[in-house]
């Protein structure tokens, strides 16, 4: 039996980090170019150009029940790949307050953490000494489309 390994990063937000598969991720931009519009959900930034999309940007704290508090100077956007579940949604934006980190993870390395989750959360886990949480991209996407944040 073999131990391998998943290249993952980590995405510091303001209150947690989440950990995704760096597979999903198309790209790590600058905040520069986000045209902030106005939404009835907070957690909807506004959208940013990007290879000639316009792609929704979202809060992950504030979908999650917290608040946005002003982003770091260091703040940027990941771009994510959608799940091909909806196909006016092929990438989305994820506010991050830095720049992510790279991690190798292992199955061993991985400990599951008793939290209180929200909705848009699947897992809390530590990893290498992080304590991560595991987005539900899932519901994340379900929430761009029910917000029309899709055009």
């Amino acid at each position: 039996m073999t131990d391998s390994s998943v290249p993952g990063l980590i995405f510091p937000l303001q209150d947690r980090s989440l950990l995704l598969p760096d597979t999903l991720v198309a790209e790590i931009t600058p905040m520069a170019g986000l045209i902030v519009e106005s939404s009835k959900q907070r957690w909807l930034l506004g959208r940013k150009h990007w290879r000639n999309l316009r792609i929704p940007v979202i809060s992950f704290e504030t979908l999650s029940g917290g608040s946005l508090r002003k982003h770091s100077e260091h703040a940027c956007i990941a771009v994510v790949k959608g799940s091909g579940t909806h196909e006016q949604l092929p990438f989305w934006g994820l506010l991050l307050q830095n720049k992510p980190k790279s991690v190798k993870v292992y199955e061993h390395d991985l400990t599951v953490i008793n939290e209180t989750l929200s909705d848009s959360e699947l897992m809390a886990v530590s990893v290498k000494e992080n304590a991560v949480r595991i987005p539900n991209l899932e519901y994340l996407e379900e929430q761009l489309i029910s917000s029309s944040a899709v055009h």
